[in-house]
């Protein structure tokens, strides 16, 4: 079998470019082989991915397509033109267009685009593939029927065994510093933990590309709240500055108001640093029991959830021998079979 992927975009360290890649690697490995395609194509992809301008669904009769949908793109366009014997999608979840427009209409824009599709591909495809039972519950109510539900395929080895254990209230979060990440909430829980814990400290790790008013906005804040000293913008980092982050914090916090899949959380358990995230959209599912899920937007609750960290190393034990049975269910040896089993599913 051929199965070409369709995505909006492609760039390094893209989660989504990230996840088609690793199918590709996965599915050639058994035998089944295939080409990205993508509206934009980041120069340092361009051996990897293809424009998309370079799909035409008739040129391989006989192979399968599927769109990893993420955002309103081209890619739907193209994926229609594909014989609904030969489409599957796989939804990646669309961040909410209100979470965004205030700071990014035009991306906002994208994101409502790509929600409105949904009704049109659930008629245009023979089967859809959904990265956490939140996001195939999206699916089912735009006419989806019983989507297959597979983790991302995320390289999940257990670092925590050499970990140095903390307890200082140093708190870490990763990922893009955009709006629906609730980046403010984290703040207010750090203000609120400031007035027991003086040296309490939040780094702050990802790329605003786009969103500099967030990113200033949020600076603002922290001056507001007394604790600018204590919050730390860190910006887009390399590798080995992230994994020092980690290593030096005592809690990951996670304040997004929507998630579809939170991959940073999986990768903060595979580095045994404890987490503390607010239960909105498929954090919880991530975690599966293996962190501190306190209710969105509770600020007092998720300092005093921080806190209990910092200071009771028997629960941080506990979280992270919970983290280390969660990583292995999502290890690629066990992620592995199930996303060979969905694309043998779907296509039939």
């Amino acid at each position: 079998m051929i199965l070409h992927q369709l995505i909006a975009a492609a760039a390094p360290a893209d989660a989504v470019t990230s996840q088609a890649l690793a199918w590709r690697r996965l599915l050639a490995d058994h035998g089944t082989g295939g080409r990205i395609y993508a509206e934009h194509v980041h120069p340092d992809l361009a051996g990897e991915v293809e424009h998309l301008d370079r799909f035409r669904a008739a040129d391989d009769p006989d192979a399968r397509v599927l769109l990893r949908h993420s955002i309103g793109s081209r890619a739907v366009e193209a994926a229609l033109t594909v014989p609904r014997e030969r489409l599957a999608l796989l939804y990646h979840n669309i961040t909410p267009a209100p979470l965004l427009a205030a700071h990014q209409p035009g991306l906002a824009r994208l994101c409502q685009e790509g929600r409105d599709a949904l009704p049109a591909l659930a008629r245009a495809v023979r089967g859809a593939i959904a990265d956490s039972g939140y996001n195939a519950a999206e699916l089912e109510r735009a006419g989806f029927p019983a989507p297959r539900v597979v983790p991302l395929l995320l390289d999940v080895a257990d670092r925590s065994g050499s970990r140095t254990d903390v307890s200082a209230p140093r708190v870490v979060s990763v990922g893009r510093v955009v709006p629906s990440k609730r980046l403010e909430e984290a703040i207010r829980a750090v203000a609120l933990l400031a007035h027991r814990r003086p040296d309490v400290n939040l780094e702050l790790i990802g790329s605003w590309d786009g969103f500099e008013r967030y990113r200033d906005a949020l600076e603002r804040f922290a001056r507001a709240a007394g604790v600018q000293d204590a919050v730390h913008l860190r910006g887009r980092v390399g590798d080995r500055e992230r994994d020092a982050a980690y290593d030096r914090a005592a809690v990951y916090l996670c304040t997004s108001a929507h998630e579809g899949f939170c991959a940073p959380l999986v990768e903060a358990m595979a580095r045994g640093l404890p987490v503390v995230a607010h239960d909105a959209g498929a954090v919880a599912e991530t975690l599966g029991g293996a962190g501190l899920v306190v209710p969105a937007g509770d600020a007092a609750l998720t300092a005093e959830a921080i806190e209990a960290v910092c200071d009771d190393a028997g629960l941080r034990a506990g979280l992270r021998a919970r983290a280390g049975a969660r990583l292995g269910r999502l290890a690629p040896a066990a992620v592995a079979p199930r996303v060979l089993a969905a694309v043998r599913e779907v296509f039939g």
